[in-house]
């Protein structure tokens, strides 16, 4: 025990040097690399994924997701370990997955998606076709899709708004912080097939709704949640385009017509002027629900609390 101790207290010296921010930052730089990279699918075997340009399948998706969720999950440990903290201080608690919170976010997730979607086919933008799927097929594919998504939701939630967020905010506070990181987080979608500048514009849109729930809750669950549940509804049950890209074994022979700020175009809903209503509108309910600041002032963190009248709780931990 002393050894391990002995080890740690050094490590811990070596991280709080130059050398050692240097190491934390490149950790950190490659974790965002990777997601910028990885947008894209063209590293993946063809036989595993299909060409590029035919309809992604629950496995294709898996095997572009478990990577990087090992990627992101490894190197928030390994800073976890370096800074003596835990993941949870990152808003990653792993006993609360699939708890309330985390269930919640879905509910919310699928409740704004189909508010879009009603809008949609309120403009008559939007019709939902007939069902393609036998029975089997639907329980089959609703499972295999939702699994993929929350793989999604695990690996772009806590790469860029775990640590990223967190040390960013030690620097700047928490809501220029979240400019940065939805900036990052709609550039890592840049490659997806079909998206368009509207569409990545709305994801950034959808990044800072991610960032409230964060700052409200204090955990990314809600988050990852609500993140499964908007793609597994678009992907899925309503069988529309995600990022571009509309995918193997959806539900519905659904259809979209019309002007592209209606129907986002080639990016699907996530580029039509719907999302930015359902989204604008969701947080605006979202912080009359959450009222209370539940993420934590990280130690000498700039304080916003009267810009943005919030003032946060003390720090679960010492310095991140």
């Amino acid at each position: 025990m002393p050894d391990n101790e002995s080890a740690r207290s050094e490590i811990r010296r070596l991280a709080n040097g130059p050398a050692g921010r240097r190491v934390v930052w490149v950790l950190l730089v490659f974790m965002v690399g990777f997601f910028a990279v990885g947008s894209s699918r063209h590293w993946l075997p063809t036989d595993l994924v299909g060409p590029i340009g035919a309809m992604a399948s629950p496995a294709s998706v898996m095997l572009k997701e478990l990577p990087q969720v090992f990627i992101v999950l490894v190197a928030t440990f390994i800073i976890g370990y370096i800074k003596h903290t835990s993941v949870s201080v990152y808003g990653f608690p792993i006993q609360r997955m699939f708890g309330k919170q985390f269930w919640l976010g879905a509910a919310w997730g699928f409740v704004m998606l189909s508010a879009t979607i009603g809008l949609m086919a309120a403009t008559h933008s939007y019709k939902l076709g007939s069902i393609v799927l036998s029975r089997l097929e639907i329980v089959k594919y609703g499972l295999l899709w939702a699994a993929a998504f929350l793989l999604v939701g695990v690996a772009e939630e806590l790469a860029f708004r775990g640590y990223l967020q967190y040390t960013l905010t030690t620097r700047m506070g928490f809501w220029p912080a979240s400019i940065v990181t939805c900036l990052f987080f709609a550039f890592a979608h840049r490659n997806n097939a079909g998206e368009n500048w509207i569409g990545l514009a709305n994801i950034a849109v959808i990044g800072v709704f991610a960032c409230l729930t964060l700052r409200r809750t204090g955990y990314l669950w809600f988050a990852v949640g609500w993140h499964m549940a908007f793609d597994w509804g678009e992907s899925f049950f309503y069988s529309v385009p995600d990022s571009g890209s509309l995918l193997a074994g959806h539900l519905l022979n659904a259809s979209c017509s019309g002007s592209n700020w209606l129907t986002g175009g080639t990016a699907g809903p996530e580029g039509s002027v719907f999302t930015v209503i359902t989204t604008v509108i969701g947080a605006a309910l979202f912080a009359l629900v959450y009222p209370e600041v539940g993420y934590p002032q990280p130690p000498g963190a700039p304080s916003f609390s009267r810009l943005w009248r919030e003032d946060g709780p003390s720090d679960r931990s010492a310095a991140g």
